[in-house]
């Protein structure tokens, strides 16, 4: 069963291990996320089957400007052993729901425009494309900005979804075993 907690600083080195099977030399830091939970110790989560941490989430809550509070995904990603599996819904609708109950009403994210899987992920559950950046990840690598208005997400979408993503790894254990 997909538990999410709160990061400890003790999850570093499997967090790095994920980090760098999912992204390579495009890798955060040790540093980079350590920054992050200093300037908000709430907002890095991890995921934790019965083997250990699976994945992770980090969430940053922006100042409202302009009448508006933003806020949105830095970086997530699930082990490779166990994607697939409805961890990296989970973890979305777990950082949702934190950026729901922090005011933010509207939630962005940047992924490659070639990750094809993560963008359908993702407009499953509300983002919607605003626009390409150019060069994004790296020389001729475009990114994808996508935003969600989270006025419009109904109540207790995370607590729901995140029922739903483990009864369907479960399921997949079920029918892996």
């Amino acid at each position: 069963m997909v538990t999410i907690r709160r990061f400890r600083v003790s999850d570093l080195p499997r967090v790095l291990q994920i980090e760098r099977a999912s992204f390579g030399p495009d890798s955060y830091s040790a540093s980079t996320f350590m920054a992050h939970v200093f300037r908000d110790r709430k907002g890095l989560f991890v995921a934790t089957e019965e083997d250990g941490i699976v994945g992770y989430a980090l969430v940053r809550v922006g100042l409202g400007w302009i009448g508006m509070k933003r806020g949105g995904i830095t970086s997530i990603a699930v082990a490779p052993a166990y994607r697939r599996k409805g961890i990296g819904r989970a973890l979305i609708l777990h950082s949702l729901e934190y950026l729901r109950e922090h005011g933010v009403d509207e939630a962005d994210l940047e992924v490659n425009v070639t990750n094809l899987a993560a963008q359908s992920l993702y407009e499953s559950l509300g983002f919607r494309r605003s626009r390409i950046l150019p060069d994004y990840y790296g020389e001729n690598r475009d990114g994808m900005k996508m935003v969600l208005d989270m006025r419009e997400l109904p109540a207790g979408l995370g607590e729901r979804r995140r029922e739903g993503a483990e009864a369907q790894a479960e399921r997949q254990r079920s029918c892996d075993g």
